[in-house]
């Protein structure tokens, strides 16, 4: 192509450096050159220039160090485009031990992440939809490319959002060691991580290895004010302490012994005898990860048709623990199937008769505490070289694989509390007929719990599962023709993907008689073959009006072994006017298929914060159990993505870049749930949904069915600019970078046709928090020896709505939230780097929200640890 290098793709090239610029120290003709050698996420075609028409943001590894974060996860959920919610270590009810990246707020499973250009196995619990960013070490990334915009002709499924493309490191000579440390100004959440680096290379290859451990302790919901008591909607558009009516003193029928530990029962009163379980809570779960890493890449042949061909691989283990603390097992016994009245006849029961309606919080258990561990292998190898008319071509084969076990002690078995809570005499259990069960030791459930009792009906739960993916492709790229224009240029390639996950509960669950959710059992596979390709063609060049002008197509045929085949195809459009404007604008179809749970998963029960809208309900309960499954008849989701925008670098000011874009995306046949608190209101509004909510004969619920279908749809559109520049003094340099998106709407449509827009709201904990602006400024200045950044990020207001008890809705406002982070390098010599850094610089704590599942806020998207220093250390040898 003979596109000139304009001072515009000059600032464009340098943007690509990085979100945060200052602690990038290399000269601007060394960049440029080193990014006119790479392709960038969104197309395969080779290029000179690394300008597009698609958005691209780059996050430098200057950037991902500088954040004092150990996790992937955390350091990409600050980026503006961010939204909706996300599994991450501030995710303590509801956690499945992993980290997740969620943009434009479309959900994980709608994000496509790839490492090195290619496909990550999927990580969770088994059988997922979405990669856990936890299994890709941070010490080992060179940068992310995140492009904001749907590529399904180029990449297939999932990529609807954009594309998170994490490349790491392939060369290195020498030795390092990393050592990085740190813990909130309350002293907990402590922070570890070492890291160790080394390499050699030579004319022909290189080898590098890399290892590390980090290490992230707990924050206790007791050790936060804003976190240490429940606090719920009062129904009149205020607060009020809530809690669970599952107690440690109990509650029998409408009576209690109360919080005073009296001997004798009284009427239960929910205004003193709630039990506040949020102090029992963790705040921030602890994670602890280790990895091993290889890489390397050698010249292994050269002849007149395939040109220099180099053989490379990579290669990773990684090895992830985290827990989840949750206060207590609260026991329903009337409002959960399989448990039993407790029977008149227990010598411990002082009524003397059945009582049918009992609550317990079994606090002898210490609490529900479910560890997971996850091993995720991946192994690369691959090809490439340079064919004798130029055109370049690769191979690989990429195989992943994720295991995990969860484990979780002092599960209560249901057979066994019916018959520990059944007829009972001298410390022995009896059967119907009076006869002794063997084993079976009473329960003193309106006291202290023994620990023979428990050891009787509790057992340890143990989950398995896995995830494994296996992908073969070869692609080629280069120049089709030269004409007075430019050079037309392809890419063409042929995939073949195989994707297998299994998810298998303990045995006791899976039957029903294990208290909490229960599960089935999820396996499946499916394959799919792929072709695709992509053409561009400049269209003008050095003529009036038009400095350049180019288009570009792609395409992509996928055939699923489990629905049946898309096509997918791809437009864009980039126009250069004159040197210092360029505009873009492009059009993609989009698709996600469905995943192995979506197809082929059991059921699975959940407890949701729910309202009953018919008043049926007169339990106190604040959590209903919900069932979720699958459906092997699920289509995919089907839809477009858009944008159009600019770049310009005005010639009269030096270093000075600007981008905005406007983006729109449209889904249908969504792949989703019904929100089953959706299904309660019209069910009482309409009389649509009731069927598919059970209720015992006093009304009160005891079941809601909400699989998977194919519902409704999904438009969205907002505006990404930033504001880039670099000031040079005598022997100081300033940076600013300004990153900002603005979401002008999020419109769900709903079952029966209405539409909900969710832009400007927390709409709940599931489907998460949509403020309508989020910005990332930092202010950086540099010298030869040291840095200095400070970093402002903001995420707007936003509203949200609770049922109330004289009206229908009331709303809430959530105010502005601004964080403040500092950092700082300095270079002791040429081996040794200092940095230190505070994030939250004045300890903003996070916006009340009432009747949310944990601390009283929406904690994956606000900070809940408070200010948190941290200091690094790097030293080569």
């Amino acid at each position: 192509m003979n596109k000139k290098t304009t001072a515009l793709s000059v600032a464009i090239s340098l943007a690509l450096g990085g979100l945060l610029a200052a602690p990038i120290a290399q000269a601007e003709e060394q960049q440029v050159e080193k990014l006119q050698k790479m392709k960038v996420t969104g197309s395969r075609i080779s290029r000179v220039e690394m300008e597009g028409a698609e958005p691209v943001q780059v996050l430098s590894s200057e950037y991902i160090e500088n954040t004092g974060l150990v996790s992937l996860g955390d350091i990409l959920n600050q980026i503006p485009a961010i939204a909706g919610t996300v599994q991450s270590t501030s995710m303590n009810n509801g956690s499945n031990g992993a980290a997740t990246v969620n943009l434009r707020g479309l959900t994980a499973e709608r994000t496509l992440v790839l490492v090195n250009g290619r496909r990550m196995v999927n990580g969770g619990t088994g059988a997922d939809a979405a990669v856990d960013l936890n299994m890709i070490p941070t010490a080992m990334v060179e940068r992310i490319e995140i492009l904001k915009d749907g590529a399904s002709s180029v990449y297939g499924s999932d990529a609807v959002a954009g594309v998170v493309n994490i490349i790491t490191k392939q060369s290195y000579e020498g030795f390092e060691v990393g050592v990085k440390t740190g813990q909130t100004s309350k002293g907990d959440g402590q922070v570890t991580e070492i890291t160790m680096l080394t390499g050699v290379s030579s004319d022909r290859g290189s080898l590098m290895f890399s290892a590390g451990y980090t290490e992230e302790k707990k924050i206790q919901g007791s050790d936060r004010g804003f976190a240490n008591t429940d606090l719920n909607h009062d129904g009149f558009g205020g607060s009020s302490v809530g809690g669970s009516s599952a107690t440690p003193w109990g509650y029998y029928d409408g009576q209690t012994f109360g919080p005073e530990g009296g001997n004798a029962l009284r009427p239960f009163n929910p205004e003193t005898d709630l039990y506040n379980y949020a102090p029992d809570n963790y705040l921030k779960r602890p994670a602890e990860r280790f990895y091993l890493s290889a890489n390397g890449n050698y010249l292994v042949a050269e002849n007149d048709y395939l040109g220099p061909v180099t053989a490379s691989f990579e290669a990773l283990y990684a090895n992830s623990k985290s827990d989840y603390l949750l206060a207590a097992e609260p026991m329903f016994g009337a409002f959960t199937p399989g448990f039993n009245p407790i029977s008149a006849d227990n010598e411990y029961n002082p009524t003397g008769e059945d009582i049918v309606d009992w609550r317990r919080r079994m606090v002898e258990t210490g609490g529900r505490n479910r560890a997971f561990e996850s091993d995720t292998a991946r192994i690369v190898f691959a090809l490439d070289g340079e064919f004798s008319n130029g055109w370049v071509w690769d191979t690989s084969f990429n195989w992943g694989k994720t295991k995990t076990v969860q484990q979780e002690n002092n599960v209560f078995m249901k057979d066994r509390v019916n018959n520990a809570l059944g007829p009972s005499s001298n410390g022995q259990c009896l059967d119907a007929g009076g006869n002794v069960i063997p084993g079976c030791v009473p329960m003193d459930i309106f006291g202290t719990i023994s620990q023979e009792a428990l050891d009787y009906t509790t057992f340890t739960r143990q989950d398995t599962g896995f995830n494994q993916q296996q992908v073969i492709d070869f692609n080629v790229t280069g120049d089709v023709l030269d004409y007075e224009m430019g050079t037309i240029a392809f890419a063409a390639g042929y995939q073949t993907r195989t994707e297998k996950g299994e998810s298998q509960p303990d045995a006791l669950v899976v039957s029903g008689n294990a208290s909490g959710n229960a599960l089935s059992a999820t396996s499946g596979t499916y394959s799919v073959d792929s072709l695709y390709g992509e053409l561009l063609i400049p269209l003008l060049s050095d003529v009036q009006f038009a400095e350049y002008l180019e288009a570009k197509v792609s395409a992509r045929y996928d055939d699923y072994s489990s629905f049946g085949s898309n096509t997918s195809m791809g437009y864009s459009l980039l126009y250069q006017p004159f040197d210092d404007l360029m505009l873009r604008g492009t059009y993609s179809e989009v698709f996600k298929a469905p995943s192995i749970g979506q197809l082929y998963g059991g059921q699975q029960e959940s407890f949701d914060n729910l309202t009953d809208s018919s008043g049926q309900d007169t339990s106190g309960r604040d959590q209903f159990p919900v069932q979720y499954g699958s459906n092997e008849d699920l289509k995919p989701e089907q839809g477009h993505t858009a944008s159009v925008g600019f770049v310009y670098s005005p010639s009269f000011v030096d270093n000075l870049s600007m981008t905005v874009d406007y983006w729109q995306i449209e889904l249908e046949d969504l792949i989703d749930n019904v929100d089953p608190q959706f299904m309660l209101d019209q069910c009482e509004a309409t009389g649509e949904y009731c069927d598919s909510i059970t209720r015992f004969d006093n009304g009160n619920v005891r079941s809601i069915d909400a699989r998977y279908t194919n519902l409704g749809g999904l438009k969205t559109d907002g505006i990404d600019f930033n504001v880039r520049y670099r000031y040079d003094f005598d022997e100081l340099t300033f940076r600013a970078n300004w990153e900002n998106t603005y979401l002008l709407k999020y419109e769900v449509e709903q079952p029966d046709g209405t539409v909900i827009d969710y832009a400007g709201k927390f709409i709940s904990d599931q489907i998460g928090h949509f403020a309508q602006y989020r910005s990332t400024l930092n202010l950086g200045l540099s010298q030869e020896l040291w840095t200095a950044n400070w970093t402002t990020r903001l995420i707007d207001s936003v509203t949200y709505e609770l049922p109330g008890v004289d009206q229908d809705q009331y709303e809430f406002n959530v105010p502005t939230v601004v964080y403040h982070d500092i950092t700082g390098s300095y270079l002791v010599n040429d081996n040794i780097k200092l940095s230190l850094g505070i994030n939250n610089l004045f300890d903003k704590e996070p916006p009340l929200m009432l009747d949310t599942l944990a601390a009283n806020t929406d904690s994956t998207t606000y900070d809940v640890a408070g200010r948190f220093y941290y200091a690094n250390v790097n030293v080569k040898f």
